[in-house]
């Protein structure tokens, strides 16, 4: 499997941001000393665009960056940027730091700090790496030259951070970093860099509204198919949950506590259904019609392949059935949504 590379990483990145809401929100109590409801909203819109420059800059120059060659195992969704892409781990750790220690200054068009927003788990010249990056992204910083050689950042007193082009950046990315750092949950880590606005509404997001928003990069036929597996779902009072961790977004579908299909994109395996069916030996009579691609690929099981001793490596078994979402989907779409229903049925029996 070749790695992708962090400019791969840029454009995945890119493809998952939460598209832009002109939604008038209202906003948890949590933000209100950040400014406004308007003023927060109008600054998370032109965070987004930063993310996306910010994006573009990683996709044409990544290669300047990509020092760490670890390669990811090929079945694996999930992504430690942390291991497999540090560079763009230290550039978040770094805006986090900005945007939650930062003090808004001057009526809100400048960020002020000390030396508490440098991460403390690199060096000071990947710090001030980091920094000049940001620099070539828009961001303008007053109190250091990053040019200088030999800097000890633990001598730097004060930082003033600007953002010339839309100063209402700054707004959205204080807003963002206290969202990911007091709200981020173990279902929901990549609040920061997905720009994930939900996080600031007080009132819970909808599940249709997350779905149309994660799928949007697809065909709008493929998208049709997926919202009609979803409306299934909410005919039959199907559980959905949404798990969102290191550039994975899952959407899950369960009867009670048994996960019938998902729905994923993640860097490694784009966008696919994982289905976890597990009686359908009980209507093999209905398979027998489903087009040959499907027969073949539920004939194949689900579950780790060591343990089912058809595979002596891992096979990514444990990930369910997975389908492809491209254009080869629609010629089984039919019969996947039968395929479920009868799964469902089963279930409901037990």
């Amino acid at each position: 499997m070749m790695r992708k590379t962090l400019g791969d990483m840029a454009k995945h990145l890119k493809s998952i941001i939460s598209p832009e809401s002109l939604e008038a929100y209202a906003i948890k109590p949590i933000f209100e000393d950040i400014s406004s409801e308007g003023n927060i909203r109008d600054g998370v819109l032109a965070f987004r665009v930063f993310l996306y420059r910010l994006c573009d800059t990683l996709i044409a120059e990544g290669d300047s960056y990509d020092n760490y060659k670890k390669i990811a195992h090929p079945y694996e969704n999930r992504i430690t940027i942390s291991l497999s892409y540090p560079f763009l781990n230290n550039i978040k750790q770094l805006l986090l730091n900005i945007g939650f220690h930062g003090i808004m200054i001057e009526n809100a068009e400048a960020i002020t700090t000390g030396n508490n927003v440098f991460y403390e788990k690199v060096s000071d010249s990947k710090n001030i790496e980091c920094l000049k990056f940001l620099t070539e992204c828009g961001i303008r910083i007053d109190g250091m030259d990053l040019n200088k050689k030999r800097q000890k950042l633990s001598e730097v007193e004060t930082l003033r951070f600007s953002y010339p082009d839309n100063p209402a950046m700054l707004t959205g990315l204080k807003a963002m970093a206290v969202a990911e750092i007091e709200l981020g949950t173990k279902d929901n880590r990549d609040i920061l860099l997905r720009c994930d606005y939900r996080a600031l509404k007080k009132d819970d997001a909808d599940m249709t509204s997350i779905l149309k928003d994660t799928i949007k990069p697809l065909p709008s036929n493929i998208q049709d198919f997926i919202l009609r597996l979803h409306q299934f779902r909410l005919d039959k009072e199907l559980n959905c949950d949404v798990e969102i961790k290191d550039f994975w977004i899952k959407i899950k579908y369960s009867h009670k506590k048994k996960e019938i299909w998902g729905i994923n994109t993640s860097l490694n395996n784009g966008f696919e259904i994982t289905a976890k069916a597990s009686n359908t030996h009980k209507y093999t009579d209905t398979i027998e019609r489903f087009p040959l691609a499907l027969q073949e690929m539920i004939a194949k099981g689900y579950g780790c392949g060591k343990r089912r001793g058809v595979s002596n490596i891992c096979d990514g078994g444990c990930k369910g059935l997975c389908i492809p979402l491209d254009d080869s989907v629609l010629e089984i779409s039919d019969a996947i949504e039968i395929w479920f229903d009868k799964e469902l049925s089963c279930l409901q029996r037990k």
